[in-house]
Order: structure tokens, then sequence, then C-alpha cells
């Protein structure tokens, strides 16, 4: 075995042996302080990043779309099935702490203009992703660290109208840790952070930068505006912005449960899908549905 494979190898094992172990020593810590312990809690320490596609959330948009290889007569309509799940939230040293799951289903479909007189619909794509969480934070500082898997699937319209059998594009198959600050400013917040591509046999470039801004402005309690952008950078992509940004209104029956409807615009890499357009835009409007804050 050469020194370089053997030390990839070392890399890639020691990392996420290395979060299991810290998750250990926090869960160990809890238990120390045991009246301080709430299991299955219905809220949750880091908020929900509402403009990054890939949160484990629900959302659904119906966009123009168009780029350099290629444009749609018609539709084309993300649906993200997805939820996170805090499962412990504790206190130790003054800090907050959390686990959770979350899982999401990733599904694209168009609208296409058949012929003068007709619009037929079909499945583009579906990308998976299951993740775990371990949250840390005060009032104003919180950090994220997340260990997840995606992969991602063509659909069988999109298939048996192309007559396309080919493998799937193992560059969006992989293993990924990354770790995100999260600063709750007075008038909005801010985040940053990094992640690296753990698979062993990785077919993708493994490092990514990504940062962002959110924010509500209350209205009243039911109801505030809201606003951000969400922008990553992949190696895998030569570092080219990927950007995703709304503006909408948010209805809110309680400090949990929220449905934010935005207009919608995105510029970058296709953020999902074994397909690759080149860099792509769209205009349109979305919506997102959030359970728990």
């Amino acid at each position: 075995m050469s020194k370089r494979f053997s030390s990839i190898t070392n890399y890639q094992v020691t990392l996420p042996v290395s979060i299991f172990l810290l998750i250990i020593f926090f869960t160990n810590s809890a238990y120390s302080q045991i009246n301080k312990v709430s299991w299955f809690p219905d809220h949750i320490i880091f908020p929900q990043l509402g403009y990054d596609l890939l949160e484990t959330q629900i959302y659904s948009g119906i966009f123009y779309l168009a780029g350099e290889d290629e444009s749609f007569d018609g539709a084309y309509i993300p649906v993200n099935l997805g939820f996170t799940k805090p499962l412990i939230n504790w206190k130790w040293a003054g800090i907050n702490l959390g686990l959770a799951l979350g899982v999401a289903s990733y599904t694209q479909f168009e609208i296409e203009r058949y012929n003068a007189n007709t619009l037929r619909g079909g499945l583009l794509n579906n990308d998976y992703k299951a993740a775990g969480f371990l949250f840390a934070g005060t009032a104003k500082h919180k950090i994220r660290v997340q260990l997840f898997h995606m992969s991602s699937h063509l659909g069988d319209d999109y298939m048996l109208r192309n007559a396309y059998f080919e493998y799937n594009d193992k560059t969006k198959s992989y293993e990924q840790v990354d770790l995100i600050y999260y600063f709750d400013n007075k008038y909005f917040d801010l985040y940053a952070g990094i992640g690296e591509v753990i698979s062993p046999n990785a077919f993708r470039k493994r490092f990514m930068i990504q940062g962002g801004v959110q924010e509500k402005w209350s209205i009243n309690p039911h109801c505030a505006i809201s606003s951000g952008l969400d922008i990553k950078l992949y190696e895998e992509n030569g570092f080219h912005p990927d950007l995703h940004g709304g503006f909408g209104i948010v209805f809110m029956n309680d400090n949990r449960k929220h449905i934010t409807f935005s207009a919608d615009g995105y510029y970058g890499a296709l953020p999902y899908s074994t397909l690759d357009y080149g860099q792509v835009w769209w205009v349109g409007i979305s919506t997102v549905i959030t359970f728990i804050q």
C-alpha cells in the first residue's frame, strides 16, 4: 500500500471516528446533568437554513429554467419532502447541545410542451439524503456538525423519453461531513462553514464552502417578511458560486409551524440530479413548510 493511499485512508477513517467519539463524549456529559436533558424536544437548537436547497425540509417551487446547455419549453418543478427531528437536547457548561436526525427526498419534475396543444409532465430525477446532526450553541452563536449520505437517480420518465440507459453519474452519490457556524444578529442572521467528502472512493472532488444570510421581520405575531441568500462553492464545480435567494412572506400559527411563500431565484450548477446542464438559472415562486424551530 502506497504512503499516499495509506494517509488518505487514515484520514477518511479518523474523521468520522473522531466525530462519533465527540458525540459519545457530549452524550455522556448529558447524563452527568440528567435534570437538564430533554428527549424528543419540540424545538431545535440550530435554525433551519431555509434557502439551502439541500436542507432536510419541505420545499417546492415552479420555475422557468434555462442554462448553457438546456432550456425548458415548460416548467421545472423541484419537490423536496424532508424533515429534521431533534432526538435529545441538553445543557453542558452553559452551552445548549443537541442531537438530531434528518431525511429528505429531492424529486425533480418537468412540464414540457409536447405539441401546439399538449403539455406533458415527467419525472427527471430523484435525490435522497440521510443525515445526522450535532448542535451546540448559545443565544447568538450556534454550531452545527452534519454527517450525511447523498445519492442521485435518474427518473424513469426521462430515461424512457430519451432512450438513456447509462449508469448514473457517480459523482452525485457520496458521504460528507460539514461544519456550519451561525450568528443570530439583531437585524439579520449570518452563517458560514466548510465541508469535506469522506467517501473512501469518491468520484467527486472533496471540498466545499458555504455561507449565507437569512432573516424574518415580524409584521404581527402570525406574519413576517422573509428573505435570504445561500451561497455554495464546490471544488467539484471549480468553485463557481451556486446562488439561491428569495423574498417572501411567512405565516405562523405558533413558534414552530411556518409556511413561507417566496419569489425565488437561482444561479449555478443544477443543485440536484445526475443531469448536467452546465450553469443554469431559474426564476419562479416557491414555498417552504417548517414544523419545528
